[in-house]
């Protein structure tokens, strides 16, 4: 069944209410991420909005409002909470390499394979979503500081100061960032590391 639909009530199918006494707020709100994130994974972004996540947990508009202002930050809250768990992913994958060249080729192959096997993430990267303003979006200052704290394993590593730390956080962002949008020439994982090791690293004078 198709449960896509516009950001307008749905009237066809009766709301089920919270099971018991309704959940704390936190409780509440990470029920209703979980459901968003469901929706954006199976539907794609443009395909998920307010009542269609109301319609999939049960509830009614006003109570996913209670906790969202609107759709944007709802779909924002999902994309950040993925990102989240992606950088604590990258961190415990990294750990393990002293060298902070070997640091930089590791997180920048797990991060692209893990943005495309994410359910969620990948959908940012769909043509029908994808465009310039997305990717000003992700060089923005807050996505810089993001970036800094997802691969904080690498500044400790390399010593940057503060000034280089936010250079080479932005400037190894932007290759992340175009490999994702224009994937071609398509490269094994094995020529995926060798190419990162030859131009990347050296980029970032490692």
């Amino acid at each position: 069944m198709n449960h896509s639909c516009p950001d307008d009530e749905p009237r066809s199918k009766q709301r089920e209410a919270w099971d018991g006494d309704p959940p704390q707020p936190t409780a509440a709100r990470e029920r209703l991420l979980s459901v968003a994130a469901r929706c954006v994974a199976r539907n794609g972004i443009a395909a998920t909005g307010i009542a269609h996540v109301a319609l999939e947990a049960g509830v009614s508009r006003p109570t996913v409002y209670r906790y969202f202002k609107d759709r944007e930050e709802l779909i924002r809250s999902v994309l950040l909470q993925a990102g989240l768990r992606l950088a604590s992913e990258v961190q415990q994958k990294i750990r393990a390499f002293p060298d902070p060249a070997d640091k930089v080729v590791e997180a920048t192959v797990f991060t692209l394979q893990a943005i495309q096997e994410n359910p969620v993430l990948r959908q940012v990267w769909q043509p029908a979503v994808f465009d310039a303003s997305v990717l000003h979006g992700f060089t923005e200052p807050a996505s810089i500081t993001f970036t800094r704290v997802a691969f904080s394993e690498i500044i400790e590593a390399s010593g940057w100061d503060d000034a280089e730390a936010t250079e080479c956080m932005e400037f190894m962002l932007r290759m992340i960032l175009s490999l994702l949008a224009s994937p071609e020439p398509r490269r094994s994982e094995q020529e995926l590391r060798a190419f990162v090791r030859r131009r990347l690293v050296p980029g970032l004078a490692l």
